[in-house]
């Protein structure tokens, strides 16, 4: 709801999520977005079931102490259905609005990394702070493409995020990336991971659902705005666009995580009504 809600708005929203059968309610942070902290604690108020996800927060826009008291505030509030997720930001007209220096890729990971380590800090605290409901702190998720991301998220994380999306100049924007290309990120993070007790979940962002009983037809539609350079077969491969019958796409997720081992799946508030049918496919 990027032009604000009423609180009665949201409440039927999230009330809707849960019937369907969602496990996460995510809330976003881009500065076109209601405030991420507030919406979480109303989603939490309106629902009994779903963990509530902070999908995901910006890293680069937030002093680590106030960022930490936040967090801590919210999974209080939530008792403990929240879910952290960081990032570092992409869209630079955003960092340009909030006064705060877009800089290279690099410098937003380095910010990422130091907001991590400044956050556990923050939780470690044994007085003199709010801590979360949840020792250490609450379940963490770091999404994003490069590298670098996706290796500090492979050995912090609870959950890794794939958006399979990389900026593309010629576009102006981001675009997707094939299936081949996305298998190596997942390779990469089970090689950065191999060493932790527990490996993290893998998680995949997917821009669009379309329920259609032409799956070529509507990935076709999808890639001319998500991925004008790949050819249909290929969008077919990808597990960030969903085309076909409530069936099809069950079947296509079924399989995106035996390849990718790919478990968590979040989409579009666009998509919830009608992901909402592939969800009775798949319980």
């Amino acid at each position: 709801m990027s032009s604000g809600c009423t609180r009665k708005e949201w409440v039927e929203r999230c009330r809707t999520a849960e019937a369907l059968g969602y496990d996460v309610i995510g809330v976003a942070d881009h500065l076109n977005l209601m405030s991420p902290f507030p919406m979480a604690v109303a989603a939490a108020e309106a629902t009994t079931l779903p963990r509530i996800g902070l999908y995901v927060i910006n890293s680069c826009f937030y002093n680590h102490a106030l960022l930490a008291r936040d967090i801590s505030t919210t999974d209080l509030l939530t008792e403990g259905r929240l879910e952290m997720g960081l990032g570092t930001g992409y869209v630079r007209r955003e960092f340009d609005e909030a006064g705060v220096e877009f800089g290279s890729g690099a410098d937003r990971v380095d910010r990422l990394e130091a907001a991590v380590v400044g956050l556990r800090h923050a939780f470690s605290k044994e007085e003199g702070a709010v801590l979360p409901s949840r020792s250490p702190h609450p379940p963490l998720l770091i999404g994003g493409h490069g590298r670098r991301v996706l290796g500090l998220a492979a050995r912090e994380a609870d959950t890794v995020s794939f958006t399979g999306a990389r900026f593309r100049p010629e576009f102006g924007r981001t675009g997707l990336v094939t299936a081949s290309v996305l298998r190596e990120r997942v390779d990469l993070v089970l090689e950065e991971s191999a060493g932790r007790a527990v490996r993290p979940e893998l998680n995949v962002l997917s821009k669009a659902t379309v329920l259609t009983g032409d799956r070529r037809a509507a990935a076709a539609e999808l890639g001319a705005r998500y991925a004008p350079d790949l050819e249909v077969d290929r969008l077919l491969e990808l597990p960030t666009l969903f085309t076909g019958t409530p069936e099809q796409i069950a079947e296509q997720i079924r399989g995106h995580s035996e390849e990718f081992g790919l478990t968590y799946f979040t989409v579009m508030d666009a998509a919830m009504e009608d992901f909402g049918q592939v969800i009775e496919r798949l319980r």
